[in-house]
C-alpha cells in the first residue's frame, strides 16, 4: 500500500470516528486533534487537555515540501491519544488493531449517564417503590438529592432507591448526583411523579324501590380505602341531587368530599338505582251488565291498590278487539242507551299503572252493557 493510499484511509478512519462519537450522543467539536477529547465525554465529565496540536504552518516556500510529513507524524501521534482514551472507556485496543476499527470499538464504549429521567413512584397513599438507574463509568452508584422540594412520606437511600407511603400528589422536580466507584460523578434534573389514588366502589342495599312520593338514594363502600369520604349523586335533568323521588333508571356518581378530595380519582364505580311505578290491577268484572233505566251507568271499577283513574267509553264497535286507543272516540260521559260500550281506564295517579294481561302499558279494557229492562 502506497503512502498515498495509507494516507486516504486514515483519512477515512478518521470521518468513521467522527461517526461512531456523533452516535454516542456527543457533539464533535475541534479538529483531530480534539477526538480524544470528545471520545472522553461518551463515559466521563472530566476537562481533558488534548496533548497534540496540529503543526502550525511554515513560510510557504517550506511547507509544501514538510507538510506531508507534519501531518502523517501529527495523526500517528493523534491515533495513540484516541487508542487510550478508547481504552479508558473500557474496551480493549491491542496494538496490533487497525486504525480502521477505532470507530467500531467506539461505539462498544458505554455511555456514562444518568438513564432516569422521568419516574412515576406511585399513587397517593399507596405503598411504592422506585429506583434511580445509570450507566457506564464503575458501578457501585452512590446518590444524593442536591435540590428540590421533598415528597411527604417519601425517602431516598444512597443506592438510589426512592421508597414509602405519599402522603400528597403531583410532579416534583429534583435534581441528583451520582457517583460512581471511582468518585467520577454526574448530575442531572429527573421529574418523580406521584398520581392521584384510584378508588373503586360497589353498591351495597337495595336498588330498586316502588314509587311511594318519598326520595330514595342508595348505598355504596370504597373497596380499597374505607376512610374516604364521598357522597353519591344523581342526574335529575341536568342537576346534581342526593336522592331521586320519581320513577325511572338512575345511574349514580361518586363524589368524593374528604378534605384530601384532589388526591383521588374514581375507578370502578357501577352505581344503579331504578324507581318503578305502582302496578294497579282492576279486580271488578271485566264484562258488566246493567238493565235499561234512562239513567246514566258507570262501569264499577275496584283496585287492587287506591290511585285515582279515568274511565271513558264509546260504542262498541267490531274492530274493537284491538288494543289501539283513538282518544278522541272516547267520552268521560257514562251511557244511557241500550247497547253495548267498551271502556277504557287509565290511571292519573303518577307513580301508578293500570294494568291488563293484553292491554300493556296503563291500560285496561272492560265491557259495559245496557240491555233491556
Amino acid at each position: 500500500m502506497t503512502i498515498c493510499e495509507k494516507f486516504k484511509l486514515m483519512m477515512a478512519s478518521f470521518a468513521d470516528i467522527k461517526a461512531a462519537i456523533i452516535e454516542k450522543g456527543v457533539t464533535v467539536t475541534g479538529g483531530y486533534s480534539e477526538y480524544a477529547k470528545n471520545i472522553r465525554k461518551i463515559y466521563s465529565d472530566e476537562n481533558y487537555t488534548p496533548e497534540y496540536q496540529y503543526p502550525t504552518e511554515k513560510p510557504p516556500i517550506m511547507q509544501y515540501l514538510i507538510n506531508l510529513y507534519n501531518r502523517i507524524t501529527f495523526c500517528y501521534a493523534v491515533k495513540q491519544e484516541i487508542r487510550q482514551a478508547i481504552i479508558d472507556g473500557g474496551v480493549d485496543v491491542p496494538d496490533d488493531t487497525p486504525f480502521s476499527e477505532y470507530g467500531d470499538k467506539i461505539r462498544q464504549i458505554q455511555r456514562f449517564e444518568i438513564t432516569t429521567s422521568n419516574l412515576y413512584l406511585g399513587e397517593y397513599k399507596t405503598e411504592c417503590r422506585g429506583q434511580l438507574t445509570a450507566q457506564g463509568g464503575s458501578p457501585p452508584y452512590s446518590w444524593e438529592q442536591t435540590w428540590g422540594s421533598n415528597i411527604p412520606g417519601i425517602t431516598m437511600t444512597s443506592d438510589g432507591t426512592i421508597s414509602g407511603t405519599p402522603m400528597q400528589t403531583g410532579g416534583y422536580n429534583w435534581g441528583v448526583q451520582m457517583t460512581d466507584s471511582n468518585g467520577k460523578t454526574l448530575s442531572k434534573d429527573i421529574l418523580i411523579s406521584v398520581r392521584p389514588k384510584t378508588l373503586n366502589f360497589k353498591q351495597t342495599g337495595e336498588r330498586s324501590f316502588l314509587y311511594d312520593g318519598q326520595p330514595h338514594t342508595i348505598t355504596a363502600e370504597c373497596i380499597n380505602d374505607s376512610d374516604v369520604e364521598f357522597e353519591i349523586y344523581f342526574n335529575d335533568n341536568g342537576s346534581d341531587v342526593l336522592s331521586m323521588t320519581k320513577c325511572g333508571s338512575n345511574r349514580g356518581y361518586v363524589r368524593i368530599t374528604s378534605a384530601d378530595k384532589s388526591c383521588y380519582r374514581i375507578g370502578e364505580c357501577d352505581l344503579y338505582m331504578s324507581i318503578s311505578a305502582n302496578a294497579v290491577n282492576v279486580t271488578s268484572d271485566k264484562i258488566q251488565s246493567v238493565k235499561y233505566d234512562g239513567q246514566p251507568h258507570s262501569f264499577n271499577v275496584e283496585l287492587s291498590k287506591q290511585c285515582d283513574v279515568n274511565v271513558k267509553y264509546k260504542t262498541y264497535s267490531a274492530n274493537d278487539d284491538t288494543f289501539n286507543v283513538n282518544e278522541d272516540e272516547y267520552t268521560t260521559v257514562s251511557p244511557t242507551e241500550i247497547g253495548k260500550y267498551r271502556v277504557y281506564i287509565s290511571s292519573s295517579s303518577y307513580g301508578y299503572i293500570i294494568r291488563d294481561t293484553y292491554a300493556g302499558y296503563n291500560k285496561y279494557f272492560g265491557i259495559l252493557n245496557i240491555t233491556e229492562g
